[in-house]
């Protein structure tokens, strides 16, 4: 089924960096209406997935919990979950992609996050990844998650950082990603270095059985990262170039780096935590 759910928290408004309102993310950098959209996230998740999947199952995943999806963005993540006999809730600002989803049995609710609520002690495990970092106060967000688990239940968090690309050897990917990254943090307003923070952020929010691992993405010419790269920077390269941030030339020469099979670099690091809910 798919819905529009949830009740308005109260706000501390001290701690946020920017006023968040979903049409900035949702109809801004990463909105569906973009005809590479759907390309874009399932290149993502081509390249995300296997990570993402073997820590649920290291951290017990099993038929009938109750797990959240929040910004499911294409889909993939929800629709494993299903298949492992996970009673599933996604949620996303745009569900586009979902409805077909409950075809599945899977919940798909059109939600935010940062505003929209859920009964507490509502899941057994709830997962983001690419998410928190866009919200205007990350910690914020992650308190809001850790009340929506029953005790004992699981928070997951997949979130990435930028430093790897800041110090590239290879320079027009460098212009264009550090462009990329400065328009980023204006436009949607991403704290593009929060995740290097993990797992601290995770403390004093009620959870035990605290953990964490950190690894770089690699990127190759031609491959899946190098691509989604190349159509996450086409759906920037107007704005970047208008802000005088990088010019046509600096992209064209960056999407040919990216296309040499010679071409190897670093991509994103990517920072996963998790914790138990304390409480029995």
């Amino acid at each position: 089924m798919t819905a529009s759910s949830g009740t308005a928290a109260p706000t501390d408004a001290s701690k946020e960096r920017w006023e968040w309102t979903e049409e900035r993310y949702r109809d801004g950098v990463f909105s569906h209406a973009v005809a590479t959209e759907r390309e874009r996230l399932r290149l993502l998740e081509s390249v995300l997935d296997d990570h993402t999947r073997g820590h649920f199952q290291r951290l017990g995943l099993t038929s009938g919990h109750r797990v959240l999806e929040v910004g499911g963005g294409g889909g993939s993540v929800a629709r494993w979950l299903a298949g492992q006999g996970a009673d599933v809730t996604v949620t996303d600002l745009d569900t586009t992609y979902l409805d077909e989803l409950s075809e599945s049995g899977v919940r798909v609710l059109r939600h935010d996050v940062y505003t929209d609520d859920f009964p507490q002690g509502s899941f057994d495990f709830i997962h983001t990844r690419y998410v928190v970092i866009h919200l205007p106060d990350p910690e914020r967000a992650v308190a809001r998650l850790v009340q929506w688990l029953k005790p004992g239940g699981v928070l997951l968090l997949e979130e990435p950082a930028f430093f790897p690309i800041k110090d590239s050897p290879h320079p027009a990917y460098r212009k264009v990603m550090r462009a990329f990254r400065e328009h980023l943090e204006s436009a949607v307003g991403t704290d593009t270095e929060w995740a290097r923070n993990l797992p601290v952020p995770l403390r004093d929010k009620g959870l035990d059985g605290i953990g964490y691992d950190a690894r770089f993405q690699r990127i190759a010419g031609g491959d899946n990262e190098a691509e989604w790269w190349r159509l996450t920077l086409e759906q920037t390269r107007e704005a970047v170039v208008a802000e005088g941030l990088a010019t046509d030339e600096d992209f064209e020469a960056a999407y040919r780096e990216l296309a040499d099979p010679g071409f190897h670099d670093l991509s994103l690091a990517v920072f996963t935590a998790w914790g138990t809910r304390q409480g029995s």
